[in-house]
């Protein structure tokens, strides 16, 4: 089993200079939304995230590739943990299992195409990708950029997630299209901190199943920050920016549920439909602070998920200036409010713009970027990769075509089209295609 390696001594130090946190350039913006570079708590002078910066460039392609390649150790020190590198993934690579790391000084980019997948919704090997700090091994400074992660389909049975960070300092996942989790999928917990989530899109495509031994027929519920009420060791961590996220169809909820950590989310779109979800779930000890996000109609913006009959109870929640959710300001507890004003500064962009630029197929959430081998990302895509890499999981019985308007239509017509696919195996799956 050979790994590609497109390093060497010259790279290795031209990319030190120019390549910080997988970008070229000086981090040039790839837009007027879009820094191209992590922001908020992932930017704190002293705890930015910098990944596999400057370090050996590896390409892989399938499973057993990439656990050897995020492994492997440091030849300075014979230390697996620490190495800096850049892991390019190529095509679309299955994992049977999920594949724990304990490793520092991470970048994980996804070539156009490239997809990450599990097929397997049983208990023990649901699951895809955790990184966690534990017996003694800390794990830190991880980037996940242009990926695309599907699990198996949610199924209450106590499995695993798609992505899980556990006791993991300075993370940042950026455009990255992450769904279908069995448990949930894409979730942090244990102390994790300094976390930076932007222009990710997440979406259940694959049906629910029911009759699982957790109770929940319907258990598609995207991101849980703080695993329980009495993981107190959380208390003052998972201080986390969501900005420029899409929660899509099947995203029945937890966009995200929150406990314990200073948590601003901001010109986010919310279109995950539901009559029995929501949107934002805060929790024991949460300090949220909503800004200019967008909620479509019949979306539940926030929910309480306190518990108070046990002495769960205190929480603070700001929502200011979305766009279908009133002003609203809200605690029990002597706890201060958060403001992340008084942390960093980044205030996001009109609300009426967000259904626009973060729902844009070729600019916005999601999967969309240009990454190339030896220059990181480059842009966006061009021509035929353009379209963000949706979920394929199963042959469709039927489907129909409408306009951005919502209008009918026979076909794909020029321009951007909205296809929603009826599956064979129940789901409904809808996607965005420019002809």
């Amino acid at each position: 089993m050979k790994m590609k390696k497109v390093s060497s001594p010259f790279v290795a130090t031209f990319f030190a200079c120019l390549l910080t946190a997988g970008v070229v350039r000086g981090q040039q913006p790839l837009s007027t939304y879009d820094l191209n570079r992590p922001l908020g708590w992932g930017a704190l002078p002293g705890f930015e995230v910098t990944g596999g910066a400057g370090g050996e460039e590896v390409v892989v392609s399938t499973e057993d590739e990439f656990e050897a390649a995020i492994t492997r150790k440091n030849p300075a020190n014979n230390n697996e943990r620490d190495l800096p590198m850049i892991i390019y993934v190529k095509g679309e690579i299955e994992f049977k299992s999920m594949h724990t790391w304990h490793v520092k000084n991470k970048t994980i980019l996804g070539l156009p195409g490239s997809r990450i997948f599990s097929k397997d919704r049983t208990k023990k090997n649901s699951g895809i990708m955790k990184f966690s700090s534990g017996s003694g091994a800390d794990c830190e400074n991880i980037i996940l950029r242009n990926l695309t992660i599907q699990g198996a389909g949610a199924y209450d049975i106590d499995g695993d997630d798609a992505l899980l960070f556990q006791g993991v300092k300075r993370i940042w996942v950026d455009h990255c299209t992450i769904g279908d989790g069995v448990d949930s999928s894409f979730d942090c917990n244990h102390e994790s901190d300094y976390i930076c989530v932007t222009w990710c899109h997440f979406l259940y495509q694959i049906a629910p199943m029911s009759g699982g031994s957790g109770g929940a027929d319907d258990h598609r519920f995207c991101n849980t920050w703080g695993a329980s009420d009495k993981q107190t060791e959380s208390e003052g961590h998972l201080n986390t920016t969501f900005a420029n996220c899409w929660w899509d169809s099947g995203c029945q909820e937890r966009c995200p549920r929150v406990r314990f950590g200073k948590v601003h989310i901001v010109n986010c779109y919310y279109t995950n439909e539901t009559t029995t979800g929501y949107s934002i779930g805060y929790g024991y000890k949460s300090n949220i602070y909503a800004e200019k996000n967008w909620f479509e109609s019949g979306t539940i913006p926030t929910k309480d998920y306190t518990d108070a009959k046990h002495g769960y109870a205190d929480y603070n929640l700001q929502v200011t200036g979305c766009y279908g959710q009133a002003d609203m300001k809200q605690k029990v507890g002597d706890g201060a409010y958060f403001n992340p004003a008084d942390y960093y500064a980044y205030e996001g962009f009109d609300v009426n713009l967000v259904p626009s630029v973060v729902g844009n197929v070729n600019t916005g959430a999601g999967a969309n970027l240009m990454v190339e081998i030896g220059k990181g990302v480059t842009g966006y895509a061009k021509g035929s990769t353009a379209v963000e890499q949706h979920f394929d999981t199963s042959a469709r019985q039927s489907a129909k075509y409408f306009s951005l308007s919502g209008m009918q239509q026979q076909g794909l017509q020029r321009g951007i089209n909205i296809v929603r696919q009826q599956m064979s195996d129940g789901g409904i799956k809808i996607t965005k295609i420019i002809k």
